[in-house]
């Protein structure tokens, strides 16, 4: 049985895009329809008997009709192939308002074999290749939860372990249920601990969501574990480790410079069941396939040791082939050499890229030397010292220029205050509370900032105005 597993499509993300003349779409939606036709393309080529997505369709949970209309001209192939779609609502599925329908939901009503899931439920999917048993458990709504009486006012750990205890111990009661002998997956959307994160991806709002082990996820007899909300791919359950493989697919499309090094892709599953009496007879495959995704190109220049800062730059541009690619350029610099570098010259350079995101420098200010700070207590030797650290060339010379100082003025022993100046009387103010001293110690008053201020202060004198 051979299986296709996407996830975390987020369709309809637009930055670094532009409108596209041809289509009036912006051109970031034609990146993410491209992809999101390649792997369809792909998965019908290879045969696939079932299409697996663990969920995130959209960038939000109200997607535009633009939007709904592309995912769904996307998925149509599949729909008219009579192949059974699978889709678990994910995080950016479900609105957080308890009782509204999710994104994914209206395509339960169309035609297609088509199956949503919004909760945890097992079932049997029908397919050219024979029934597969498939657990589904989604992204864990907490205002379904919370809208239940027994579990209003719980403190978000006690909800979050809640939500652990429920969804591993429902995974236990249903593998134990199944046929042995017949091909097994838990589709599902949710983080596993350890899970390496995406480079956009926010690992303190992820550190607070329920977390599973790779051995909670996977009892015997699953054979394969289609996850969805982490962007990376990997397996949390590597060959050897025991148990079915733990499968982050990734996105099909990079999101921002985070990720511009990460690729994108979907996986292929081909699970062995013939002849199957145990579940230690079924052999599971899986192989990553790279989507197109538009290429991020983040170039990083030192340019502070060149004599032309921009030749330096463009040297590094022509080392590389942006045709298509959304760059980032971001150049070291003294700021002596900030008129130095032509813009101008650098985004000619830079035309064949689909967009130019930013020309970012960072420049090194330039040492300033620090003027001499003479105070009232600092005596003529102090000041003259000063000015010397200052200045490298007459470090060798210091006491010298202190004993001509001296000479200049006889002797420092003979004017002790040159060296050491007598010391300043403490003034201090008089208290408010010391008693008068020869005159009347007035208090003083804050003078009002506004006349409604003065006439609380002062109301008699404001009485007649």
């Amino acid at each position: 049985m051979k299986l296709l597993h996407t996830a975390d499509i987020h369709l309809g993300i637009t930055t670094f895009g532009r409108v596209d003349p041809e289509t009036g779409l912006n051109t970031r939606v034609l990146d993410f329809k491209r992809s999101f036709e390649f792997l369809v393309e792909r998965g019908l080529e290879e045969g696939i008997d079932c299409f697996l997505f663990a969920g995130d369709a959209y960038r939000t949970a109200d997607p535009t009709p633009t939007q709904q209309k592309v995912f769904a001209e996307c998925l149509r192939p599949v729909a008219e192939a009579g192949l059974p779609i699978v889709m678990v609502v994910g995080n950016h599925d479900h609105p957080v308002t308890f009782g509204k329908a999710s994104a994914l939901d209206i395509f339960g009503h169309l035609d297609g074999d088509v199956h949503v899931f919004d909760q945890p439920e097992s079932a049997v999917i029908e397919t050219p290749a024979g029934p597969l048993q498939l657990l589904a458990m989604p992204w864990p709504i907490r205002s379904k939860i919370l809208s239940k009486t027994e579990h209003q006012g719980k403190s978000p750990k006690a909800l979050r372990e809640f939500i652990e205890d429920r969804y591993t111990h429902f995974i236990e009661q249903k593998a134990a249920q199944m046929d042995p002998s017949l091909p097994a997956v838990l589709a599902g959307h949710f983080s596993v601990q350890g899970a390496e994160m995406a480079g956009s991806e926010r690992t303190s709002l992820i550190a607070h969501e329920p977390k599973f082990t790779a051995g909670d996820l996977g009892p015997a007899p699953l054979d394969y574990v289609a996850l969805g909300h982490i962007h990376q791919h990997q397996n949390r359950a590597p060959d050897g480790a025991g148990g079915p493989p733990v499968i982050y697919p990734s996105s099909i499309e990079r999101v921002s410079f985070k990720e511009w090094n990460e690729k994108k892709g979907f996986v292929l599953v081909d699970i062995d069941a013939d002849g199957a009496e145990e579940a230690g007879d079924k052999s599971t495959q899986h192989e990553f396939v790279e989507t197109p995704a538009r290429s991020f190109v983040a170039l990083r220049v030192d340019a502070r040791e060149a004599e032309d800062p921009t030749e330096a730059i463009l040297e590094e541009i022509e080392e590389h082939d942006l045709s298509g690619a959304i760059v980032r350029v971001r150049y070291h610099i003294e700021e002596a050499q900030v008129t130095d570098v032509d813009t101008r010259r650098l985004r000619e350079a830079l035309s064949a890229a689909h967009a130019v995101a930013s020309l970012e420098r960072d420049v090194d200010p330039a040492e300033r030397e620090r003027r001499t700070v003479v105070t009232r207590d600092s005596t003529l030797e102090d000041a003259l010292r000063q000015y010397v650290a200052q200045r490298e060339e007459l470090a060798s010379i210091e006491d010298d220029l202190v004993e001509t100082l001296a000479a200049h003025f006889l002797c420092f022993d003979s004017f002790p205050f040159l060296l050491h100046p007598p010391p300043q009387r403490e003034r201090r103010r008089p208290d408010r509370y010391d008693p008068p001293q020869g005159r009347r110690h007035r208090r003083s008053r804050r003078r009002p900032h506004c006349r409604l201020a003065a006439r609380r202060r002062s109301p008699r004198r404001h009485r007649g105005r």
